[in-house]
């Protein structure tokens, strides 16, 4: 019998490239968490998470938080009085039961594995379509450049609003692309990425900018300071999300 035992602690630290919104999810929903106790783990300081566990059981939390794109820490168990852990045992792992303020995961029923079923195939058939767009935009991206490279007599291969043109296919492309990966990375980890629509929507005022007309608007410096405001929201916004990642989210 190992008589060895070991505490748990986390101290936020991620595998990386993993994006902390999603390994905070991940961890929520492999422990059954509250959004309290997730946010306990998640607040910037270290946090021991299980007391006294043996080896098995400790390999176990690690695969897990590894699993969700976590790093834990197994140190050796103290003898010192300590508080209380934020316990995580929704399995019965350390032969304790659930822990307190814990309950069990309810078990999937037919609907639900029908709902989740249905939720990956409108996900699939976005992706495809998406894709078929992206594809069909990067073909007449090529078809106008090409034309109007050929129709052109003068010094310039293309004119002034010939380039704004294609810059502004340039930027549809990288609006689906950037689509695309949004719903690949839902399918795979169920979770939104706030900060990756943020950046469709600085992409798509990106590009109203670049082909914006302001000949037909009835107040052009009214339209620029709306356009200013709306994108300087959608980059503080853009900040904040990756400020509150933090530096362990690998970017």
């Amino acid at each position: 019998m190992d008589r060895n035992r070991f505490d748990i602690q986390f101290g936020g630290d991620l595998v990386p490239g993993t994006d902390v919104l999603a390994a905070r999810q991940r961890i929520q929903h492999a422990f059954n968490l509250s959004e309290s106790a997730v946010g306990q783990l998640f607040g910037g300081t270290p946090v021991t998470v299980r007391r006294g566990v043996d080896s098995e059981t400790a390999a176990r939390y690690e695969s897990v938080f590894r699993d969700a794109g976590a790093l834990i820490r197994i140190l050796p168990a103290s003898s010192e009085r300590a508080p209380q852990p934020l316990t995580l045992d929704p399995f019965g792992w350390s032969g304790q039961g659930p822990s307190q303020g814990q309950s069990q995961a309810r078990p999937k029923t037919a609907i639900d594995r029908l709902f989740h079923y249905f939720e990956k195939v409108l996900a699939a058939v976005l992706l495809f379509l998406i894709s078929v767009v992206a594809v069909i935009a990067v073909i007449e991206l090529c078809f106008v450049l090409y034309k109007d490279i050929t129709s052109q007599k003068g010094l310039f291969l293309l004119d002034l609003s010939e380039l704004f043109e294609v810059f502004g296919m340039f930027l549809i492309v990288l609006i689906a692309i950037e689509l695309m990966a949004s719903v690949y990375m839902y399918m795979m980890d169920k979770s939104v990425h706030v900060e990756i629509m943020l950046l469709i929507a600085i992409t798509a005022l990106t590009r109203k900018v670049v082909v914006m007309d302001l000949e037909s608007k009835g107040d052009p410096a009214l339209y620029m300071l709306g356009l200013a405001a709306l994108l300087g929201m959608l980059v503080g916004g853009y900040y904040l999300v990756k400020r509150l990642a933090g530096p362990g989210d690998g970017h």
